[in-house]
């Protein structure tokens, strides 16, 4: 699955009118939408809810197009189906307000500055179910989120039409799956190590986030994620490399982090303490049962062995 600008318009032979209000109140929904709409406005990440985590990986730009591909892939969305852009124009809205087709699912959505891809998605559909803005047509939940502008004017910002069960599968991928840690183990395990939550003297510590192993080698794996564009200061690297210093002797310590928090100082730095350095395209590869651990320990016995 992979996004694209190949975004096409609905085709089918006749459309199906349908319209917004609901003509049964309260309206009647099947379990797969009734679920997915409390995990929208209660328990989806990083919105404004009590029951609501906070993680950073559906925030992080860095892991914005692998992390929304797979969503697409759990909604079986195509990239003809899919538009995100500044503005939506007058000829889409026109063309899913005249009626819809149900051969097809699409979304078109705009995107907030720094908002990745997957926030967007949620926000708009959520947005659009809390103002009651949404209707079920021959099983296809239609939708638009809409700001109201003055002169009883309005500006789409989203739309979608969407399968419920598909809605629902993304989102609980979302709560369960989309974890930094779960996707981080999942990378590893994948390229062949065994993970499990770091621990010390038998207990659950917070030393480190992760602890894997593969063939005589053992690990201990820190995850950062912050703010997009920041750099990590002088003393929080130190005190990084100090955690490093005081694992367990044996273990080879591993920093999942995206490369431009680094400085090339703080890159040097940290190598000199074999300390591993992994970044997205690392993590990506691994995904797909590259061992990009065991690389970067070859190349730098490879290195040392040269002077």
């Amino acid at each position: 699955m992979e996004l694209s600008k190949k975004f096409e318009l609905q085709k089918c032979k006749r459309k199906i009118i349908y319209q917004i209000k609901h003509e049964d109140v309260p309206i009647r929904l099947d379990p797969n939408l009734d679920e997915a709409i409390k995990y929208l406005l209660w328990y989806v990440p990083n919105i404004n809810s009590e029951q609501a985590k906070k993680e950073d990986l559906l925030t992080n730009l860095e892991y914005d197009d692998y992390v929304f591909e797979e969503l697409m892939a759990a909604m079986k969305l195509r990239d003809v189906d899919v538009l995100f852009t500044d503005a939506i124009k007058n000829s889409i809205v026109d063309d899913f307000r005249e009626g819809i087709c149900l051969n097809d699912q699409k979304i078109v959505m705009t995107l907030a500055d720094g908002e990745t891809k997957t926030m967007s998605l949620l926000r708009h559909i959520r947005n659009a179910i809390a103002h009651g803005n949404f209707n079920v047509v021959e099983g296809l939940l239609v939708g638009f989120d809409i700001k109201r502008l003055a002169e009883n004017k309005v500006e789409n910002r989203g739309i979608f039409k969407i399968y419920p069960e598909g809605l629902l599968r993304a989102l609980r991928k979302i709560h369960f799956d989309f974890s930094s840690q779960e996707f981080i183990s999942d990378a590893f395990r994948r390229a062949g190590y065994k993970v499990e939550p770091y621990q010390e003297e038998y207990q659950r510590s917070h030393r480190f986030d992760l602890y894997a192993k593969k063939n005589n080698n053992r690990f201990a794996l820190e995850i950062r994620n912050y703010e997009y564009g920041q750099k990590l200061s002088k003393k929080e690297i130190s005190n990084m490399i100090k955690d490093f210093r005081g694992a367990v002797k044996g273990l080879i310590p591993v920093l999942i982090i995206n490369s431009t928090y680094l400085t090339d100082e703080d890159k040097d730095r940290l190598l000199n303490e074999d300390v591993i350095i992994l970044d997205i395209k690392n993590i990506k590869k691994m995904q797909r049962g590259r061992d990009m651990v065991e690389e970067i320990l070859r190349d730098n016995i490879n290195f040392k062995q040269t002077f």
